[in-house]
């Protein structure tokens, strides 16, 4: 009798860890799973984003690439050159009300020294 309690024993400790390794073996599949999924998304969207800069490299040669750079760099040169021209005018502003400013301080001593005022 004793034998089978020990055999019982035994069993139900096998039976308990072989519970345990399937339990874990069951975690194990269900990440191996969500961890597929992941890498089957990113494998789509990685297509889709190949497939769009395909698309759009197309759509560049199509429309000649080199042309709307060119285009590009003239729209830049002109902005620079207006951006230059006003800066320049704001200069030329800025010292004309100076001159202007003090051509008044000019007539106002003037006309303080003839005792116009």
């Amino acid at each position: 009798m004793a034998d089978d309690s020990t055999e019982l024993r035994l069993a139900r400790a096998y039976r308990d860890e072989a519970e345990q390794i399937k339990k874990a073996a069951e975690q194990d599949l269900e990440a191996a799973r969500y961890e597929r999924g992941q890498a089957a998304r990113d494998r789509r969207e990685i297509a889709d984003i190949e497939k769009s800069v395909a698309q759009r490299e197309a759509r560049l040669v199509e429309l000649g690439e080199g042309q709307l750079v060119a285009r590009a760099q003239a729209v830049a040169e002109r902005e620079q050159a207006v951006a230059e021209r006003e800066q320049a005018f704001d200069k030329g502003k800025y010292e004309a009300l100076i001159n202007l400013n003090q051509s008044f301080e000019r007539d106002k001593r003037e006309r303080e020294a003839a005792g116009l005022t």
